[in-house]
């Protein structure tokens, strides 16, 4: 993730965070990076860790549209107060899992995996075994 921050183009400002922490081990601040563009590294890559790009959006059609348009898709938060919105938005996100006003939580009852570049197939729940599986048809 270090290496990330440090490529980062002249036109994006870290607003907070962007530094190790002084401490064994490999942890992060919190980062908040404004001013990133679509075709920025640091929005194209899955970046693992206490750091979030800021992008505006005109509306929620062009806010999806700009987060299915990375080669990624382990998850998703939303956050709003209108359910329409967040059923729009779970519908319209190509993510493993959408959270609404949440993120982070999992259960074992529910499937959890990536798409496209973030991996395939799911963990957890019987659709984590069925992938372990395979169903053949015979008939006679």
């Amino acid at each position: 993730m270090c290496g990330l921050l440090v490529r980062l183009p002249d036109h994006t400002e870290v607003v907070t965070g962007g530094t190790a922490l002084d401490r064994p081990g490999y942890f992060h601040q919190a980062t908040v990076i404004a001013g990133a563009r679509q075709e920025d590294e640091i929005v194209q890559s899955e970046v693992f860790g206490p750091v979030v790009t800021v992008q505006p959006f005109t509306d929620e059609s062009e806010a999806f549209g700009r987060a299915n348009a990375v080669p990624q898709g382990l998850a998703a938060s939303v956050w709003t107060r209108d359910h329409d919105r967040a059923m729009r938005a779970s519908r319209a996100l190509r993510t493993g899992i959408v959270w609404v006003n949440t993120h982070g939580t999992t259960v074992s009852e529910m499937p959890h995996g990536g798409v496209r570049h973030s991996g395939y197939g799911s963990d957890l729940s019987l659709t984590g075994l069925l992938d372990y599986t395979q169903t053949k048809h015979v008939m006679l």
